[in-house]
């Protein structure tokens, strides 16, 4: 029956333990999923306040390190201390238990001596001789129990007070303790921050990894369609063109991206957005890196749904010019709309069955479903678009 109980007992335990690892792995997964999901700049000042936070654990433990060093030595003597004092006071308990002995046996012969005279008793020399010694033993007795419960008073305020210093080493001790608990929980602390940083930076340089490939690929589609002209071509178109050409229109520039590219301010009507409700993610423009202090121009921007599988819209009446599976941008759908503007819809999970290349679609035709988030963005003539710019927000 022992047997049975202690099988059942270590399956417990090893049961705990699986669901115990289980929950922190659960944990641990949660929060990656967390972090793949924030916006770039959200999971940078994750990483910046994660870095804060490690310079203070640091500084907490060098600073409880000092502390726990000087107390390490004196916590050694007073160890050393303690047990003298424990041992010590073994010692006194043990003279104090023969000492209340003796007491107690000094009390009851001088008890003794004091029993009262009998009725009846007639006084004789013999009696009145006796009465003489008894007084004196009486006496005798009486001055032993008085210098043996000085010496017991004694014993006792000595036991008093080394059980006092050991009480003041316990405490000296315990915080001691409590020093080294603490230190131990900061190191715990500062380990996890440091995996948790590398997770994040791992994520982020991810990230920044995909951005930079799914940009290129999208150049690279816009490119091949004749949308965006690549740097090259910019620079031999730029050879050939003529400086007395006045009809130009002139074009706002706004920055350029590491790639080269020309960006343009919309100035046209604002048109339906392409999901019905949303946050905005990564917004159009520039940024700058705070954690490898690199420029990025975000060419696009990232619209979170509020709500999973959401319908994605054309926000103007145009024509399919490209919809199909990319390597690094999952579904995209390009649209070409009038005064040369193109929109591009990227991260769709489902393109529409209506969507063909070549079809004609107007303004609010279903494009495709995503999960999540959409990537969108804008063109006119060669020049990127802020796409904020051309949707309402409302």
């Amino acid at each position: 029956m022992k047997k049975i109980f202690f099988l059942f007992f270590c399956f417990l335990s090893l049961f705990a333990n699986e669901i115990s690892e289980k929950t922190k792995n659960l944990e641990s997964n949660k929060r990656i999923q967390e972090q793949l999901n924030k916006k770039l700049e959200d999971l940078a000042n994750d990483i910046l306040n994660g870095e804060k936070k490690l310079k203070e654990l640091n500084n907490q433990i060098q600073t409880l390190s000092l502390q726990t060093n000087k107390l390490e030595a004196n916590a050694k003597t007073q160890n050393q201390e303690l047990q003298t004092l424990t041992s010590q006071n073994k010692e006194l308990l043990k003279s104090k238990a023969l000492m209340e002995n003796k007491l107690i046996v000094l009390m009851a012969k001088d008890f003794a001596y004091d029993l009262p005279i009998p009725q009846g008793y007639i006084e004789s020399q013999e009696s009145f001789m006796a009465f003489e010694v008894l007084g004196g033993l009486d006496k005798v007795l009486g001055e032993e129990i008085f210098k043996l419960s000085k010496d017991y008073e004694d014993v006792t305020r000595l036991i008093d007070d080394k059980q006092a210093q050991i009480q003041k080493i316990n405490l000296s001790l315990k915080d001691y303790n409590e020093q080294i608990t603490k230190l131990q929980l900061l190191k715990q602390n500062q380990l996890n921050e440091i995996n948790k940083q590398k997770t994040d930076r791992s994520i982020y340089a991810k990230k920044l990894d995909d951005l930079q490939a799914q940009q290129e690929e999208l150049r690279k589609t816009l490119n091949q369609l004749k949308i965006i002209q690549s740097k090259k071509q910019e620079e031999a178109n730029d050879n050939k063109l003529k400086p007395s050409n006045n009809n130009q229109q002139a074009i706002r520039q706004l920055g350029s991206s590491y790639q080269g590219g020309n960006i343009k301010k919309y100035t046209g009507k604002k048109t339906i957005a392409p999901l019905d409700s949303f946050t905005v993610k990564q917004k159009f423009g520039n940024y700058l890196d705070p954690i490898y202090n690199i420029k990025i121009f975000n060419e696009n921007v990232i619209l979170r749904s509020t709500k999973s599988d959401a319908t994605v819209r054309s926000v103007l009446d145009g024509k399919v010019v490209f919809a199909k599976d990319t390597s690094m941008l999952q579904r995209v759908v390009i649209i070409e709309h009038s005064n040369g503007i193109h929109t591009i819809y990227a991260h769709l999970d489902k393109i529409a069955p209506t969507i063909k290349v070549g079809k004609n679609v107007k303004k609010g035709s279903v494009v495709g479903r995503i999960k999540n988030d959409l990537t969108f963005e804008v063109t006119q003539e060669n020049f990127h678009i802020n796409p904020l710019e051309l949707i309402s927000l409302n």
